[in-house]
């Protein structure tokens, strides 16, 4: 499995709920995502994002669709104006039993 994280942080605060809704409007629109979750920041600190996206898809390959998928790319245009930074971590999981 592959697992994509994207930490933001928001230009304002007051867009929090609206930009969280952005990102669940992905849900069961795009072919082979598992799973997306999206988790608010409950702990301020100078190091803290607002909000996190969490996507799981089967491989690599599936994730490198969605990148290109015109709703991700809908969502992230407008995400993009609304936040002041984000970070990214990307990894693939091998699959349960695999002992590689």
């Amino acid at each position: 499995m592959h697992v994509h994280i994207v930490l933001m942080k928001l230009k304002d605060p007051t867009t929090l709920d609206h930009c969280c809704a952005l990102v669940e409007s992905m849900r069961g629109r795009i072919p082979d995502m598992i799973d997306l979750d999206v988790q608010v920041n409950n702990h301020d600190g100078s190091y803290s994002c607002d909000f996190s996206l969490t996507t799981t898809w089967p491989d690599l390959d599936a994730y490198e669709r969605y990148a290109v998928d015109p709703v991700h790319l809908e969502v992230r245009v407008q995400i993009l104006d609304l936040i002041a930074d984000a970070m990214t971590l990307d990894y693939s999981t091998l699959p349960a039993g695999d002992t590689r």
